[in-house]
Order: structure tokens, then C-alpha cells, then sequence
């Protein structure tokens, strides 16, 4: 039989709206399984861009006891000056440290109020001209042993941590997303045996006049590609909400470190993609395995 455009849209349309319950909790179920997906590629980017923005100025930050002499100060300065691994650098004084302490702990006045300029130390902020870590790090601990130097900070830390972090928490909102994936499509599955049991009579009544398989199964393959792609589009715009929160968090918070993740929505473009093209996997492979397993009984 030849296959007619109104035919399928018609019939597609009559089985989304048979079961109006079920076609609801299998598009949300869908939904609920590609945000947990897109979170976790959402923090996998937001991790990645990071990274690539300390690739272009990692910093080691060169910490001063608090009562470090002008003559040792000057001393680190000319060693930090004289080096020819290092691109520049710059002494924070006790004001500027200050004003970043109280920028970091706004939220907290009774932090603030048990602190002074005087007790907090001084520091050189330092960029090397090599920003692969392993050779910032070793070039960091040359200055550890030098007098009034107390310790050396490293950017490359705290992007391992972050990495450690993200890594864990994406992993595991992988794995709950894929038994998301799995439930949506059992679920998937259930909605189109549903659908087929309700129209029973009428599929054997058009095996009877001499429809193939592939006329009767593609309308309820188009039901189940309908029902994922219509889940994946709601996944899409929950995933755009919450890249808005984390770019209202990080724009309020105003720290550097985490601009990388205050993506762009232009950047979220492959994320979509990724969703589309999974809720139209999850719709079209459950309803063809439920369809295919109906007729072959």
C-alpha cells in the first residue's frame, strides 16, 4: 500500500490523543531523563571553558608572612623580575587584599567584622610564560624556600579540584540519566503497545486487505519519534533555564574563576542537538521494538 502524507499525520495524531494521560507522563518522563543528560554536558562545558581560560594565563600566587621585610619583599620582587619565566607580575598589597576579602565574604559582615587590613598578609600575583601546569608548578616551588615567602597558591589546584568535582557529579548525573533513558523508554514501549492494543481490531482488519508491516508499524513509529522529540524540546528549555540561573549566579557573585561557565546561549547549540537527536533515539527505538514485537506474535 502506498503511503500518504495525511494518512500518517492523521494517525499519529489520533493515537497522541487516545491516551492523553499516558502520552503526558511519557513526554515528561523523557524530559525529566535529557535535563539530567544536559546538566551533566552542561557542567562538562562550563568545565572545559575554564580550563581553556587558565590555558591562556595560568597564575601561581606567591604568599608573603605578615612580617615580611622591605629587604626580603624587594628580594622576591627581583627574583620574580629577573626570571625569565615569568611574564609579569604584580605585589597586592594589605588595601588590595582587603578589598578582595570583603568581596568574597559580602554575604558574611560577622567574617568581615573579625578581620582587619593589618592582619591579612601581602602576595605577588604571578604569570608565567608557559602555562602548562606540571611547568607552572615547578616553577612555583623554586619560590617557596626563599626568606618571607610563607607558601605558593596554584591556579592549576583549583582546577584540578574543579575537574575532581565536576567529574564525580557529571558521573553520576550520567548514570541516573541513563536509567532515566532506560525507564523512558519501558515506558516508551508501554505507550505504544497501548496504543496498538486499543486499535487491535483495526490492525487486523488492515492485515486482512493486505497492508505490509512497515504501513502499519511506521504511524506508530512517528507517535513514538513524536512523543521524544516533543520530551527532548521540553529537556532543551529546561536546560536553557538553568544555564540562565548559573549565569545570573556567577554574573552576581562576580568571580573570575567561574566565568567559563556563564555559557552563551549561541554555545548550548551542540547540547541541544545532542537532546534532539536522543529523544528522537529513545522515541523511535521503543515504539519500533513495541511495534515489531506485536506483529511478530
Amino acid at each position: 500500500m502506498a503511503l500518504r502524507i495525511d494518512y500518517l499525520a492523521k494517525e499519529t495524531g489520533n493515537n497522541l490523543v487516545r491516551n492523553p494521560s499516558l502520552t503526558i507522563a511519557t513526554i515528561l518522563t523523557v524530559s525529566v531523563s535529557l535535563v539530567l543528560l544536559g546538566t551533566a554536558l552542561l557542567i562538562r562545558r562550563g568545565v572545559d571553558d575554564t580550563n581553556i581560560r587558565f590555558q591562556d594565563g595560568v597564575e601561581f600566587i606567591v604568599w608573603l608572612a605578615p612580617d615580611v621585610s622591605p629587604e626580603q619583599r624587594d628580594s622576591v620582587d627581583r627574583a620574580l623580575e629577573e626570571s625569565p619565566a615569568i611574564e609579569n607580575h604584580r605585589f597586592i598589597n594589605r588595601e588590595e587584599t582587603f578589598q578582595e576579602f570583603q568581596a568574597f565574604w559580602e554575604n558574611s559582615p560577622e567574617i568581615l567584622d573579625a578581620v582587619e587590613p593589618e592582619q591579612l598578609p601581602t602576595s605577588f600575583r604571578v604569570v608565567p610564560v608557559e602555562p602548562d601546569l606540571a611547568v607552572v608548578e615547578a616553577l612555583g616551588r623554586e619560590y617557596e624556600s626563599l626568606p618571607g615567602v610563607t607558601g605558593v597558591d596554584f591556579a592549576g589546584e583549583y582546577i584540578r579540584r574543579l575537574n575532581s568535582f565536576t567529574d564525580t557529579a557529571s558521573r553520576i548525573m550520567l548514570f541516573a540519566s541513563f536509567g532515566s533513558v532506560v525507564a523512558s523508554a519501558l515506558l516508551m514501549y508501554n505507550s505504544i503497545r497501548t496504543a496498538l492494543f486499543a486499535r487491535r481490531r483495526e490492525v487486523e482488519v488492515m492485515r486482512l486487505v493486505g497492508a505490509t508491516n512497515s504501513f502499519i508499524r511506521i504511524p506508530f513509529v512517528l507517535e513514538g519519534l513524536t512523543l521524544g522529540v516533543f520530551g527532548a524540546g521540553l529537556s532543551v528549555l529546561g536546560v536553557f533555564g538553568l544555564n540562565r540561573v548559573i549565569r545570573n549566579g556567577v554574573q552576581n557573585a562576580d568571580i573570575d574563576f567561574f566565568d567559563g561557565f556563564a555559557l552563551e546561549p549561541s554555545d548550548l547549540t551542540p547540547i541541544v542537538i545532542y537532546l534532539l537527536i536522543a529523544g528522537a533515539a529513545i522515541g523511535a527505538i521503543g515504539s519500533f521494538v513495541a511495534v515489531n514485537r506485536y506483529l511478530d506474535a
